[in-house]
């Protein structure tokens, strides 16, 4: 696409005034070191580095054209395209110049605090299940058409990134998306140029106030998905969650249909009679088409089945028939890294890996696994000293260089509904571990839990594994998917489901 085509379709100027329709533009990069030939470099400033720094380096590898919020004051030898809405016009430049993907196939954009990457997987499940070819881009990697795979640097990637990807599974015959779309990404315009079939909304708790500063502007910025949408998309909304109407209000404004789901009656779909444990649920659910059908939902939790009602929405407004959703929920996987039992070998206790890592989700989690220890317990017969009710024993930590103010309500949560916690390190980062650490604890003045503090992580899941005797549920909350673990700015290799398995090996061997 021609570089003056895109000032057309786009606004903004050219310096210096070019004769004729200016260069060919191939591609689009917000890192000039990604550059090639004929590519647009976007020159906009981001929270630690101000691409302007770097307009001669993308010049040298070949840009034909600069992207800049402001002329600069450089000699350039290409031309600069002047635009005060810069940062949009990277992803819709992008959108151009890869042949606008989004607007040939279905994207549902799933956001909240919680629950992002499971709804978005649940959703792609139930695609495949009805004959689609979906794509599942999030926290956990990105997954396209023809099992190809890539990992993932951020939740949702910058915009020409983004706008590469759709164009590629578009290109491998895909026709839907399923994506997770953070506060950051919409804060930061990297779903401009995406055209959004639905918006899902699974609920909003204190999070990444480091970078919104409060919570109101944090909701904000999750309701910018919702203001984005057209007469044409759909808003699906966790009618259970405090925070839904403000969504369904931004939704409603822009002309956008509106579905309801949650646990209880009222909302579009509905799930009633809820009988979990740790293998899953029961449940009723009816709307949508579907007349109050009794389903096994292999997956545990409240809070998983408005996950699974959300997906269930998404699959259904796409055109998946109630018949094959229905299907599709009773052999449901949850993502990687999510409530994830690790194998114990026979030892009579469980593991679980889990990415927990606010308060919310600690308590969400915590409460379905406590709720089945006491359900185990209360159903057991005659139980003897030997068959003790089995104990929750929980390593989580918090990380560094983020909302500080999240830590001692972490630590709350935690020592509320544990019978053994033992803190330690999440991904400290530039942090003194301990320091965190300490933070956390100042939130544990309850007597319910039996208190550990091991600042090294790897040591603290030993601990645990040491601790579990038959009966026990132990999680290991706040990395799940991760394989690596940030100290300073090195990325150590680190997985939590690895370590599990080395410690239980290593215990073995002693």
């Amino acid at each position: 696409m021609r570089l003056a085509e895109l000032v057309s379709q786009l606004g903004g100027s050219l310096l210096p005034g070019l004769p004729g329709a200016g260069p060919m533009i191939t591609g689009v990069q917000l890192d000039s070191r990604a550059v090639v030939t004929g590519d647009l470099f976007c020159a906009m400033a981001g929270t630690q580095l101000d691409g302007t720094r770097y307009v001669h380096d993308a010049v040298k590898r070949g840009a034909a054209a600069i992207l800049s919020p402001r002329a600069l004051d450089v000699i350039l030898r290409v031309p600069v395209w002047v635009h005060p809405q810069a940062r949009a016009m990277a992803g819709r430049a992008a959108s151009f110049v890869y042949g606008e993907p989004s607007r040939d196939m279905k994207l549902i954009g799933v956001t909240g605090t919680n629950g992002k990457t499971t709804v978005a997987h649940l959703t792609g499940q139930l695609l495949d299940k009805a004959g689609k070819r979906a794509a599942v881009l999030g926290t956990a990697g990105n997954r396209l058409a023809d099992g190809v795979f890539q990992p993932a640097t951020h939740t949702t990637p910058d915009a020409p990134s983004l706008q590469r990807l759709l164009a590629r599974h578009r290109d491998l015959g895909g026709d839907c998306v399923a994506m997770e779309v953070s506060s950051h990404a919409l804060e930061q315009e990297r779903t401009a140029g995406v055209a959004f079939h639905a918006a899902i909304f699974t609920n909003l708790t204190r999070d990444h106030l480091d970078y919104h500063g409060d919570f109101e502007s944090y909701a904000k910025a999750k309701q910018k998905l919702f203001e984005g949408l057209s007469a044409s998309s759909f808003a699906i909304v966790n009618g259970n969650d405090p925070q839904h109407e403000r969504m369904a209000a931004a939704a409603r404004a822009r002309g956008a249909e509106l579905v309801t789901y949650g646990v209880g009656a009222g909302f579009g779909l509905c799930a009633s009679q809820l009988r979990s444990d740790l293998r899953g649920t029961h449940l009723v659910l009816s709307g949508m088409g579907i007349s109050r059908t009794r389903l096994w939902l292999p997956l545990a939790g409240r809070y998983n089945v408005e996950n699974a009602l959300a997906a269930a929405a998404a699959a259904l407004i796409t055109g998946a028939s109630p018949s094959t959703v229905v299907e599709g929920l009773a052999t449901a996987s949850s993502a990687p890294g999510r409530l994830e039992p690790v194998a114990t070998d026979g030892r009579g206790f469980t593991v679980l890996v889990d990415y927990a890592h606010t308060e919310d989700a600690l308590r969400n989690v915590l409460g379905t696994l406590r709720s089945a220890l006491d359900g185990a317990a209360a159903a057991a017969d005659a139980p003897t000293v030997s068959d003790a009710p089995g104990r929750l024993i929980v390593v989580f930590g918090c990380g560094g260089d983020r909302d500080r103010g999240k830590r001692a309500p972490m630590g709350r949560a935690v020592d509320a509904l544990a019978d053994v916690a033992i803190v330690t390190s999440d991904n400290p980062r530039s942090e003194d571990p301990e320091r965190i650490v300490a933070e956390v604890v100042e939130g544990m003045t309850g007597e319910r839990a039996e208190r550990h503090v091991v600042v090294d992580r790897r040591s603290a899941i030993a601990l645990a594994c040491e601790l579990a005797r038959r009966g026990d549920v132990v999680l290991i909350a706040g990395k799940g998917h991760e394989t690596t673990q940030t100290i300073g700015t090195t990325a150590h290799e680190f997985d939590d489901r690895k370590v599990v398995a080395e410690c239980l090996a290593l215990a073995v061997q002693a």
